[in-house]
């Protein structure tokens, strides 16, 4: 595929999340692969972590990464399906 002529690289500065209950950064698979896709784009990433699937616990991570980081895409993975549990 050629690309257009009127596009240019575009660098964004990125945070991935994986929301779960059970993952590690070792055990984060997806997490590692958006990680390295990012990276392999070009793309920085400024931090990643693993939250709890937790209404609250999400919204405060959202209120410290808009606080702390220059931002411009939050990309959020987590879960197999949908249970009752998840949010």
């Amino acid at each position: 595929m050629i690309p257009h002529p009127d596009s240019q690289n575009l660098v964004v500065n990125c945070a991935v999340i994986t929301v779960s209950d059970t993952r590690t950064p070792q055990s984060d698979r997806s997490g590692q692969i958006i990680q390295q896709l990012l990276q392999a784009a070009g793309h920085q990433i400024l931090t990643y972590t693993i939250v709890k699937d937790e209404p609250a616990a999400i919204q405060d991570l959202l209120d410290y990464l808009e606080l702390q980081f220059a931002l411009e895409v939050i990309i959020f993975s987590g879960g197999t399906g949908i249970a009752p549990r998840d949010t």
